[in-house]
């Protein structure tokens, strides 16, 4: 994979993916929240975009109508982590352990030609992977899923 690999903020990449996600999204309540101004990441910002983009999809795809789906943002330790969070059902612990699989879909089988290809968050991951990041699915206390990634922080370049 070739990497465009500059440091960019955090938020421009959330922004953007916002402008085109799903145009179901309006069924939805998203929200974005930041711990941080100004947080920089090491990233192929096109690629990121991509990803965030496939994870708000598919949050937009699996919840009913008035879900509340919720993107977070924070620097840990030299790492930047992104979580989207939604309201809708919980994911299976065994369909947690293949959902980064290639060709497998959200309804617990792999996925066929009249259906999507599958590949979405296998895609994602290696993209996260490329980035020297982690990528994992986990529960959304009370209800719901949130996929989180990682990347590499960027910093601050003063030139003097």
């Amino acid at each position: 994979m070739n990497l465009r690999m500059s440091e960019d903020l955090v938020d421009d990449a959330t922004a953007e993916a916002l402008l085109h996600v799903n145009r179901k999204s309006v069924e939805h309540y998203i929200t974005v929240e930041s711990k941080q101004e100004y947080l920089l990441a090491k990233m192929d910002a096109k690629l990121i975009v991509q990803v965030i983009i496939n994870i708000l999809d598919n949050a937009i795809k699996y919840t009913p109508k008035g879900s509340y789906i919720v993107i977070r943002t924070k620097k840990q330790g030299d790492k930047v982590v992104i979580s989207i969070a939604d309201d809708g059902d919980v994911i299976s612990d065994e369909a947690k352990a293949k959902v980064f699989d290639r060709f497998y879909n959200g309804a617990n089988k792999f996925a066929d030609s009249r259906r999507s290809l599958g590949l979405g968050l296998s895609l994602c991951k290696s993209i996260v992977n490329a980035h020297g990041g982690e990528i994992f699915v986990s529960d959304n206390k009370p209800r719901g899923t949130v996929f989180t990634f990682t990347l590499p922080r960027g910093e601050v370049q003063i030139h003097e």
